[in-house]
């Protein structure tokens, strides 16, 4: 697997804070991006859900019970079901990606995901 240059300068700041290193200009940045991408995904999350509402109004059925349904195979292949599903699983990637981002402080964990990656 090849790492990417971000995800390299993101490794290299991290040792560079674990050194001791702080700057607030570069502090301040750092939450900005954080905060940026926070509600890009959040804005995101909103269309995503609205599609899944208009799909459960539709058919009757939670999202979450018709994703089960459909990876179990107990749902036609038909291209609504299929769109249903692609729009389940953003919502998974997009709410996987808040979970990290509102970490809520605990940097002790979140340097040990940066370590083990």
């Amino acid at each position: 697997m090849t790492i990417s240059a971000p995800f390299y300068d993101l490794s290299r700041l991290t040792a560079l804070y674990k050194a001791g290193f702080h700057d607030t200009f570069l502090d301040t940045a750092l939450h900005k991006i954080v905060d940026r991408q926070t509600a890009r995904d959040e804005a995101d999350l909103a269309k995503v859900n609205s599609v899944l509402r208009e799909f459960e109004r539709q058919y009757g059925e939670v999202s979450d019970d018709f994703a089960r349904r459909f990876m179990a195979g107990d749902v036609a292949d038909t291209a609504d079901f299929m769109e249903w599903n692609a729009f389940c699983k953003m919502r998974q990637r997009i709410l996987a990606r808040l979970n990290i981002l509102r970490d809520n402080g605990d940097y002790e964990r979140s340097g040990r995901l940066l370590e083990r990656a």
